[in-house]
Order: C-alpha cells, then sequence, then structure tokens
C-alpha cells in the first residue's frame, strides 16, 4: 500500500511555469515524473520518486541517474500519463495532482481531462493544477468547496449527455437543474462567501475553481 498519500504526477507540457510549479509540490507526495517532466523538474533542482515514459519528448533521458525508472515501447495505447496513473494506483495510490497538464496541444489536454474521469470511475480522485486553475471531477452528491469570496466557478458536463446540478453559495443558483453537453451555460459563476455546495444529482462533469487572474 502506498506509503504517502497524495501522488503528483508531473506532465510535458510546453508551457510552463516552474516556480509555480515548484510551489505546489509537496515534500510529503509521491513525484512521478511523466516522459518529458523530468526536464521539468530538473530546471527546478526536484529530485521525482519515479520516471515513467517512452521518452520520445524528453530532452535527455539519463536525468535522475538514482530515480526509479520505467521505459515504455514507443507503440501504446496509455499515454505517458495515463500509464503514470495506472502504475500508481497499483501501488495503492488514490489521489492524484497533475502539474504541466495543460497549454500545448490540445488533444493532450482533452486526454488529460479524460485521466480524471477515469480515475472517478475507480475509486480514485485527481485535480489537474496550473497558475489559473483546478479542475476535477464532481462526485455525485454534495461537494463542498471552501474558496474566497468572488472566487470564479465553472461546471461543464463530461463523460455524460448532461449533468443534473443544484448551487448553493452562487451568485446564480440552480435547483436540480439539466445542464447538458451541446449548451453549457454554466460558466463563470461566481462564490457568495467562502463556501460552496455544488450538488451533483446525475450525470457526470468537471468542476473548474478559476483564480482571477487577468480577468
Amino acid at each position: 500500500m502506498a506509503a504517502k498519500k497524495r501522488c503528483t504526477v508531473i506532465c510535458a507540457a510546453p508551457e510552463q511555469d516552474l516556480e509555480f510549479i515548484g510551489s505546489a509540490v509537496r515534500e510529503s507526495d509521491f513525484l512521478v515524473c511523466a516522459d518529458g517532466g523530468c526536464d521539468v523538474l530538473s530546471r527546478i533542482d526536484i529530485i521525482p520518486d519515479l520516471i515513467i515514459g517512452d521518452f520520445d519528448s524528453a530532452e535527455s533521458n539519463d536525468v535522475f541517474p538514482l530515480s526509479e525508472r520505467i521505459t515504455l515501447d514507443t507503440h501504446k495505447d496509455d499515454t505517458d500519463t495515463m500509464y503514470c496513473v495506472k502504475e500508481c494506483m497499483t501501488r495503492g495510490y488514490r489521489e492524484f495532482l497533475f502539474l504541466g497538464a495543460t497549454g500545448g496541444r490540445t488533444d493532450h489536454l482533452l486526454a488529460n481531462l479524460s485521466i480524471l474521469l477515469y480515475l472517478g470511475n475507480h475509486g480514485a480522485h485527481g485535480v489537474i493544477r496550473d497558475k489559473y486553475n483546478d479542475i476535477m471531477m464532481l462526485d455525485i452528491g454534495d461537494n463542498v468547496i471552501n474558496v474566497d469570496q468572488g472566487t470564479t466557478i465553472s461546471v461543464i458536463p463530461f463523460g455524460s449527455a448532461f449533468a443534473e446540478l443544484s448551487y448553493k453559495g452562487l451568485y446564480y443558483p440552480l435547483s436540480h437543474t439539466k445542464v447538458t453537453v451541446e449548451y453549457p451555460y454554466t460558466i463563470s459563476n461566481e462564490s457568495c462567501g467562502d463556501e460552496v455546495v455544488i450538488t451533483l444529482h446525475s450525470g457526470s462533469a468537471l468542476l473548474f475553481i478559476v483564480n482571477n487572474i487577468g480577468g
């Protein structure tokens, strides 16, 4: 079983804020690099516990010689990040943080969002975090979110045709409202206080907690 509670996966998106990534990593994390993510950590002198990839996007495949390494075939079904998730779930991890998983190729971003859905469907939880957003799947039932007043909150159905939602503590409330994939108008809501309750009655949806930087 995992000795450390959280697994943090460093991905290789090209638009990186190295200072932010360094501040988001906890010393207690089990730290995994997905392929070129090892180049990110090499620039901020943080040593990973595990490196996984086919190293097609890494500048150098010989950094961190003392870290555990799993080398993958370039011809495979899983992305490097998905392989990291599956491997670490076999080691007992159920809480995941993904850094460097946004920016760059949009198809890679969508694949990473799908990993959040995969985790939720397999009894685990993931957060994709960058300088501007925390992105996660909503759980069925009440989701209690502690934020600063005025925080921007968006919800988008994902993985199902619609999501049935109720809101408390947001400027625009909802009550058992079906929001469809083709018309996700639940964008840019705002917290009225420091606690928001989003109830997911049915379906599945992504939650975006947005840091209000740049409007």
